[in-house]
């Protein structure tokens, strides 16, 4: 009887679900959650240095130095603009080899002392990059225009003529 009773309460009781998905944004950078860890403890107790050596100025060398590019295909020229802050025009040095452009960079010498004190924290270092990438089109080199304006650089390389799309009619 007992058992009756209890799967007919089992049949009439309706048990209600919902699915919910939950979606997560990826992490724009990679151990950008250890540094929301770092942040975390630090702001609960602060004046400990709780991750030493902190995340932060630990894990900055796994993270990517390239600059961000964008390379957009023109009619008659292709344009590519890279960020580059806190670099000058004379520490870049662009090259052309075919279809590959390659953007090299070599930040400010680091001095290893500074005078009249001694650093509480160093987040501010000399940095090196090279970065290649494949052009859609062939490319007049000689040719090509630069500007480097607030640490973004425009590069438009004219197309070779042989490359250029012609439409052609249908009859």
């Amino acid at each position: 009887m007992l058992v009756a009773f209890l799967e007919d309460l089992v049949m009439t009781e309706e048990v209600k679900t919902t699915d919910v998905a939950v979606q997560k944004p990826a992490p724009s950078r990679p151990l950008s959650r250890f540094e929301d860890m770092e942040q975390l403890f630090g702001s609960m107790f602060p004046g400990r240095d709780w991750l030493r050596p902190r995340f932060g100025e630990m894990m900055a060398a796994f993270e990517s130095r390239f600059p961000q590019m964008d390379v957009l295909d023109k009619e008659d020229s292709v344009v590519v603009r890279a960020e580059i802050p806190g670099m000058s025009k004379e520490q870049l040095d662009i090259s052309l080899m075919g279809d590959c452009l390659t953007i090299k960079g070599q930040s400010r010498e680091e001095k290893k002392e500074d005078e009249g004190g001694r650093y509480f924290r160093r987040e501010i270092r000399t940095e090196s990059f090279e970065r290649s990438v494949t052009l859609p089109a062939a490319v007049d080199a000689e040719k090509a225009v630069s500007s480097f304006n607030n640490g973004l650089l425009e590069l438009t390389l004219p197309k070779l003529e042989k490359v250029k799309q012609h439409k052609i009619s249908v009859s």
